[in-house]
């Protein structure tokens, strides 16, 4: 379809995965998840890296996995919730694709990852929902910066919000074409 990554951020629960893999079916392109890639190359689950050797390492096997997906063509990435922090990760990853930001409100992010126990920024804090706001507040406005395209994931179906994703791609990526 495009050799034009197209690249999932947003907040944990806001559907990056579900999305893309979404998106990947519809499209008929590769899809790939960095968490994934990450707990694959150590072997481990990501609140067991966190446990184990703490977050900043975490966030530099992030950036290597970051420098490896920016390589591919044609892929739908899902990124962890975090890559944003790093604006090396995200120099990286914008010059290889678009950038969707899944914008959702802390109320459904919060009921998303309610029964889930493998979040370990959530699964510290005393108070899951605070920790939540917590975390939009320094991240939402890195996710603004850095995406091509916001859509509030809050309301839709998986369907049709990727549906909505690709025709957007699309129209950009042929509006480049013709430039």
């Amino acid at each position: 379809m495009t050799s034009l990554n197209i690249i999932l951020i947003g907040m944990m629960g806001s559907g990056k995965t579900s999305i893309g893999r979404a998106i990947s079916q519809k499209a008929n392109m590769s899809f790939i998840d960095t968490d994934i890639v990450i707990e694959d190359r150590l072997k481990m689950t990501i609140p067991h890296i966190f446990e184990q050797y703490g977050e900043s390492y975490f966030r530099n096997i992030e950036s290597k996995v970051a420098c490896q997906v920016a390589s591919y063509t044609g892929t739908i990435i899902a990124t962890g919730g975090g890559m944003v922090i790093n604006p090396q990760n995200m120099k990286i990853l914008k010059a290889s694709g678009f950038l969707v930001y899944l914008r959702c409100s802390a109320k459904q992010l919060y009921n998303r990852t309610l029964q889930e126990n493998n979040r370990p920024l959530l699964s510290q804090a005393e108070d899951r929902l605070t920790k939540i706001k917590e975390l939009l507040v320094s991240r939402e406005p890195l996710y603004a910066r850095y995406s091509n395209f916001t859509i509030d994931v809050d309301d839709d179906t998986v369907d049709k919000l990727s549906e909505t994703i690709l025709k957007v791609v699309l129209h950009e990526y042929s509006s480049h074409k013709r430039t």
